[in-house]
């Protein structure tokens, strides 16, 4: 069985152990609300009310003004039978009707989670701390509780986590009342008066009184002040009182002794079972099969007529006021026996075929009581398999502390039997349930426990169990073990990669002259090696080593589709026709050496499987010559880097490889994308950022083959033809060119380029 519980998913495994994981956040349920509660789950009580008229309006009208009452009085005044009607009064007086539960044995988280199940359709859903305070703000209701075994600053949480209901409680006089003043006001009803209970008995026996009998009902009214249950066991009584008996009637203080010997047998088993188990008594499909009588759940009946077991829950246990008279009366010999029947049956009915949750819940005082008592009377083992059936059972109902106090008991009694399987299994239900409620050092503690217990027996199963809610234990103290708001699951990885990649720094390389400006190249990461880890990363299962070399495979024939694309486009660049020269040509020997020392970079390669634009006027012919000692002596101005890889040229001057008189070449331009091409007019466009007249030379590379200012960015500037890098002259630049009468003297080929880029 799977249960969501807060952020985790609990797979309750009785064998090995309950499993924890995260919660993924498609498991989450939704939890819709159901309607108006005003049904009581209480058996119907066999008593009539009597004079509870006036007190049933003054309570409504209390709860109705959105106040808490505590209604006291002593046991078996009535005030069951009370409560059960002032329920069904208020079923329409809050949004969320009535809620009616039994406290008894149930702590404040208990009665939480009972309250929030009670207004919300919960199947196999438990909800987290913050989950369940926000929705327990949302309920308005009129919550009834009998018999509520806390009081103090507990009940005072409770108080505050509901504000928004009104409560009804019944409590013993020793449970303390809210340290708050005013939060709780108490009303405690009168005894039934001389006349109503004769009328109560009469009622109770189907017949009316006789005069004897009506004597001793006066006699009895006295002597209990009007508790309605002592005159619901006088009819018991009366009722198998055989006709025309002449023994006397007795008194109070002997009422259950009689009545007990009037009794049938199977009825007087039934109380040594309830009394060997401290008054909680196993439900009426129990009985035949501990008590031998097939009729057992008839007898069961009878009891609860006769005023000897009164409602608890979803069951019954001994009236208030029974247990020490039956213990007088001698029902208590051979409880042990009984106590080891009990939970030998019980380990029977757990461990059988499924069972309704309901079921169970029903039978969660009885089968706690047995555990207890059997184990203080030295049933260890007994006790040990009883707990070990019981707790799958437990955990998955609504009372977890239940689920709790069986974990605990089964240790124990497994310890004393020496039973090492049973301990490994309840330290780890432990540990489980401690990471439920946070507590990861005690989770921590019992796991580990348990995990060497198992490796020590050889429970490879069990151990591989505990060691999976170790590493939860471990991922929530270190944070890794929370899911997404997003709905995206959680990747783990290794522990040995996770400290590497933590730990590991990219270097940072100086900056240089011609780094470009932040965003025109895209980042290099530097990703550190973990070869020399301190841990080995675990080894992955493998389903997920198949899944990954899928993916790596996927990956190289993506890669090695993507690199035959790019070389198709990169060959398909190069075989671009060249463009006519106007007649000049380059001789062979130059334009091999150009070629072979300029470098190609990949932005003149992407430049050149760009779509080519209009050509350009062909720049005039070569300037003139220019000696060395003058390029030397000429300063470069300063140029202001390009923002972005686009470059935005005027036409040209023909480029030599530094020789006078070499014959010039013509350079195709392409325009920036973003702006449009001017016409072809004959004319140079003009630059938007125009340098100062430069010397021959200036755009070309230096003597020591410095970065040249061509567009190319080669060695030596220009595109193809840049400066020589042993120093000859580029006059590819110069404005003074001879092959256009319009351009002499007159400095319009300008270039707006970005510096040379350093190749990663």
């Amino acid at each position: 069985m799977e249960l969501v519980t807060g952020d985790f998913l609990l797979t309750i495994n009785p064998v090995d152990g309950s499993g924890i994981e995260s919660c993924p956040p498609g498991r989450r349920p939704i939890v819709p609300r159901r309607g108006p509660a005003g049904a009581s789950p209480q058996p119907p009580s066999p008593t009539a009310l009597l004079e509870r008229d006036e007190d049933r309006q003054r309570l409504r009208r209390m709860l109705a003004r959105g106040g808490s009452v505590h209604l006291a009085g002593a046991p078996g005044s009535g005030r069951t039978a009370l409560l059960d009607a002032v329920a069904r009064d208020c079923a329409d007086l809050a949004p969320d009707g009535v809620i009616h539960l039994s406290g008894r044995g149930r702590t404040p988280t208990d009665l939480r989670h009972a309250i929030y199940a009670a207004v919300h359709h919960t199947p196999a859903h438990r909800p987290g701390p913050t989950e369940l305070a926000a929705a327990l703000r949302q309920i308005g209701a009129v919550v009834v509780i009998d018999d509520i075994a806390f009081g103090g600053a507990a009940l005072d949480d409770l108080f505050d986590a509901t504000p928004e209901c009104a409560f009804l409680i019944t409590a013993d006089a020793d449970v303390p009342l809210p340290v708050a003043e005013g939060r709780l006001e108490a009303f405690e009803p009168d005894g039934l008066s001389r006349t109503a209970s004769l009328e109560l008995l009469e009622l109770a026996i189907g017949r009316p009184l006789d005069e004897t009998e009506t004597d001793w009902a006066a006699d009895l009214w006295f002597e209990t002040e009007g508790l309605p249950l002592r005159f619901t066991q006088a009819a018991g009584l009366l009722r198998h009182r055989e006709p025309g008996a002449v023994a006397p009637l007795p008194d109070a203080a002997t009422l259950t002794a009689t009545l007990v010997r009037a009794l049938p047998e199977g009825a007087r088993e039934i109380l040594r079972y309830a009394v060997a188990l401290g008054g909680d008594v196993p439900g009426p499909e129990r009985l035949p099969a501990l008590t031998g009588y097939p009729a057992a759940a008839d007898d069961h009946a009878v009891l609860v007529a006769a005023g000897l077991l009164s409602a608890a829950g979803a069951g019954h246990r001994l009236a208030p006021g029974t247990l020490p008279e039956l213990l007088a009366a001698g029902l208590g010999e051979g409880s042990a026996d009984r106590l080891l029947a009990v939970a030998q049956h019980y380990t029977w009915w757990l461990g059988g075929a499924e069972l309704a949750t309901g079921a169970v819940t029903a039978e969660t005082e009885p089968l706690l009581a047995a555990i207890d008592l059997a184990r203080r009377a030295g049933h260890d083992a007994a006790v040990a398999a009883l707990a070990r059936a019981a707790a799958p059972r437990l955990a998955a109902g609504p009372r977890w502390s239940a689920w709790e106090r069986a974990l605990d008991a089964g240790l124990e009694a497994a310890g004393t039997a020496e039973e090492e399987a049973q301990q490994a299994y309840f330290r780890h239900e432990r540990g489980v349930l401690a990471i439920t409620q946070g507590r990861l050092d005690r989770a921590r503690t019992e796991l580990t426990a348990s995990t060497a217990l198992r490796d020590s027996l050889g429970d490879v199963s069990g151990a591989v169990a505990g060691r999976r809610a170790l590493a939860l234990v471990e991922d929530i103290g270190s944070g890794r073990a929370a899911t997404p708001a997003d709905g995206v699951p959680t990747v783990g990885l290794p522990a040995g990669l996770l400290t590497a990649a933590a730990a590991a720094t990219t270097a940072r390389l100086p900056a240089t002259s011609d780094t470009p400006p932040a965003g025109t190249e895209a980042a290099t990461q530097a990703i550190p090696r973990h070869a020399s880890a301190a841990a080995p990363a675990p080894r992955a299962p493998a389903a997920a080593r198949r899944r990954n070399a899928v993916v790596a495979a996927a990956g190289t024939a993506l890669l090695a589709v993507l690199g035959t694309v790019v070389a198709f486009g990169l060959t398909g660049g190069s075989e671009d026709p060249e463009p006519d020269d106007g007649g000049n040509t380059v001789p062979a020997g130059v334009e091999d050496e150009a070629t072979t020392e300029d470098e190609t970079t990949p932005a003149e390669e992407r430049e050149r499987t760009e779509p080519e634009a209009d050509e350009s006027p062909a720049a005039p012919p070569s300037a003139p010559e220019t000696t060395p000692e003058e390029e030397a002596t000429t300063e470069e101005p300063e140029r202001e880097p390009d923002s972005g890889p686009t470059r935005e040229t005027t036409p040209d001057a023909p480029e030599t490889s530094g020789g006078p008189g070499t014959p010039p070449t013509e350079e195709q331009t392409t325009p920036p994308e973003n702006e449009e091409t001017p016409p072809n007019t004959g004319q140079p466009p003009p630059s938007e950022d125009t340098p100062p007249p430069t010397t021959p030379g200036e755009d070309g590379g230096g003597e020591d083959g410095a970065p040249g200012g061509g567009p190319g960015g080669g060695p030596g500037g220009g595109d193809d033809n840049g400066g020589d890098a042993d120093g000859s002259t580029n006059v590819g630049a110069s404005p003074t060119s001879t092959g256009d009468p319009t351009a002499t003297g007159d400095p319009t080929a300008t270039a707006s380029e970005s510096p040379g880029q350093p190749v990663v």
